[in-house]
């Protein structure tokens, strides 16, 4: 829980800062609906809410805040939103030096941190957090962002003011104008998320994770104070980093427990049945479980959770997300994301959190797992094949050839033979990091090129998208193929879409997570594994997904729960879109208001809603996930753009 806003304008004073403050933070008001915090200058204006600014750990009660108390009286103050975990810590060391600190609050502890060690503070915290820190002596404000993005920090910056907001709303609340990055709406479209800093909107932009944006009259200046870095210790013993595994996990779920009573997320899967299983280890009575299921069978993993849930006697809630509602819930998930999306697995976590909120207003989830052990059906298909080898330089010339040859003849995407021998002649054509992005894409190169007009194409074209995935993986050259498909997980997918969904879902209940496997001493030991400790590959087992993380939990789960095929919190999203015949898919993409834009070609997505529906396409075209972001799209146009 919590939301920052703000802004500050070195070149004027302004009466009305107080004003805009507020529309900034009721834009917000979902997040938290703890009583504004504000700190109001002649040329800036700050503010935030938090309700869990005063949570330390279960065994404390929370000390109320003092309205009439500053931060402390040097001069510095300090916004969070989320919870810093070793407050106690802090104000104790800070007490031992002849610092004493007015309230034990996550936000007083940044503000005497950073008093005591300067830009330098935040590597002393502990925590999943984003915070704003203004320093009245040096004219100068920091705006500070977790390692792997689990909170939002956005900012628009020009003409000597900067303007920050935990969700993009708020600035565009500020009176900032709503215009389309065409670049990055590419990227979107090829990589199903936008890599940051960019976002959707021109001119705004994330603080990175792990970074410091630092304004002052001087201009901005970037700092980045975290960074995942990987390595592979091919000397440390497999058996060792189980039991160092084990007790990292078992300490980053103790750290975050920092209610009376513990709720975690559980979908019935490995990620959420690790921290369920260690949570109960250390809790002193049941814990408290939430699923989602569906009623369609495939899909539903209820069953799964429930099996987990009475392994550990825990206290089992769950909740069914029917499709009914399905059409409607996409425009909510874009206005909480401010942003079109492809991850339809935001749709059933909405569902969990506002259970959820019914009962605690802070949760612990699993997610990570998957992006940093290695768990995907993406990591598994590029190891099977090896797509990652290198190519003949000739045979990609060819194949370049016959894609074009190919694609002169055959105009649509529409699968048959020959489309299909020109999708394979394309992806040997192109570098194997652009194919493997290709492959995972809701519009491969190909589809890209027949729906887009020509702008936004020649926009591709001057800003291949793909130059994200050829960079994240050219950073870590050195390492195994697994953990460089990895890495480009934990710099791109963690906090472009697994963050984005936690936080905008929960966030909208005003529901406050924790993510265990985010853990900074945990992710040390993970980041230095070598890849076959993570993906195994045997000639007796096959392939093993999560190996470590699986034998860190082998005697913790029932045998159910190791064996189980993954799922997550995935929905039946053909027979969702196809729903009363494709109605409601036709009347959002086929609308007039629709199909007059300039970004995609009439025709082309008239033929690509019309082949989904009568079943004559494949995973290629049209891929159900390109849909969802033709529609969310549109959503999001209608509701920021017109």
């Amino acid at each position: 829980m919590g939301l920052l806003s703000g802004l500050v304008n070195f070149n004027e004073t302004r009466e009305n800062l107080n004003s805009i403050l507020e529309k900034m933070m009721y834009s917000q008001r979902h997040r938290d609906f703890a009583s504004p915090r504000t700190k109001i200058g002649a040329f800036y204006a700050l503010g935030m809410a938090n309700s869990h600014d005063y949570i330390t750990n279960y065994n404390q009660s929370a000390i109320q805040f003092d309205k009439n108390s500053e931060n402390n009286d040097s001069g510095i103050y300090a916004l969070s939103d989320g919870i810093v975990l070793d407050v106690s810590k802090h104000i104790n060391y800070f007490n031992s030096i002849g610092m004493p600190v007015k309230m034990h609050s996550g936000s007083v502890t940044i503000a005497a941190s950073y008093k005591k060690w300067g830009i330098d503070f935040i590597n002393h915290l502990e925590g999943e957090f984003s915070c704003v820190v203004w320093d009245e002596n040096e004219q100068k404000l920091l705006l500070v962002r977790d390692p792997y993005g689990h909170k939002p920090l956005h900012y628009y910056h020009a003409n000597n003011q900067l303007i920050f907001s935990s969700e993009i709303k708020g600035i565009l609340a500020a009176g900032i104008s709503s215009e389309i990055d065409l670049i990055s709406l590419s990227d979107f479209i090829s990589l199903n998320n936008i890599p940051y800093p960019s976002t959707i909107f021109k001119n705004i932009y994330q603080v990175p994770p792990g970074g410091i944006i630092i304004f002052s009259r001087d201009g901005i200046k970037k700092h980045q104070y975290w960074y995942p870095k990987m390595t592979e210790d091919h000397a440390l013993n497999f058996v060792d980093v189980v039991s160092q595994v084990t007790d990292d996990l078992r300490k980053a779920v103790k750290k975050r427990m920092v209610t009376d009573d513990v709720y975690c997320f559980l979908s019935g899967g490995i990620d959420s049945s690790a921290i369920v299983s260690f949570a109960s280890e250390l809790s002193d009575k049941p814990i408290h479980t939430i699923s989602v299921g569906f009623e369609e069978g495939e899909r539903n993993e209820l069953a799964d959770a429930e099996i987990m849930a009475k392994h550990v006697n825990a206290v089992h809630h769950k909740v069914i997300a029917r499709p009914d509602s399905f059409f409607d819930m996409l425009d909510t998930i874009v206005f909480h994301q401010d942003a079109p999306f492809t991850d339809t697995s935001a749709y059933p976590t909405y569902y969990a959190a506002k259970l959820a909120r019914n009962l605690t207003d802070i949760i612990l989830t699993g997610d990570g797992p998957d992006q940093t052990m290695g768990g995907s059906g993406h990591h598994v298909h590029a190891l099977k094949n090896n797509i990652f080898k290198n190519k003949n330089y000739l045979h990609k010339i060819y194949s370049r050839a016959g894609a074009v040859l190919i694609g002169n003849v055959n105009k649509s995407p529409i699968p048959n033979k020959m489309a299909k021998i020109e999708r394979k002649f394309y992806r040997d054509s192109v570098s194997p990091v652009h194919a493997a992005y290709d492959l995972r894409s809701g519009f491969p190169d190909i589809v890209k090129k027949f729906i887009c007009c020509n702008e936004l194409w020649d926009v591709h074209v001057k800003n291949n998208p793909y130059r994200h995935p050829e960079s994240w993986f050219q950073e870590v050259s050195g390492l195994d193929n697994i953990n460089k498909y990895l890495f480009a997980d934990i710099k791109f997918y963690v906090p472009d879409d697994l963050m984005v969904k936690v936080d905008r879902m929960c966030m909208a209940h005003n529901l406050e997570t924790l993510s265990p496997f985010q853990d900074i001493e945990l992710a040390q030991i993970i980041n230095s594994l070598p890849g076959n400790y993570k993906i195994h590959n045997s000639k007796e087992n096959g392939i093993i997904t999560k190996y470590i993380l699986k034998k860190v939990c082998q005697e913790r789960f029932p045998k159910h729960t190791l064996s189980k095929k993954k799922q997550g919190f995935g929905i039946p999203i053909q027979k969702w879109l196809k729903q009363k015949e494709g109605q409601l898919l036709r009347e959002i993409l086929l609308d007039d208001k629709t199909l007059s834009r300039d970004f995609f070609k009439k025709e082309a997505v008239e033929t690509m809603v019309n082949t989904f529906i009568q079943d004559k396409g494949d995973y290629y075209f049209p891929s159900s996930y390109a849909l969802v972001a033709l529609l969310t799209f549109e959503l999001w146009h209608r509701r920021y753009i017109d």
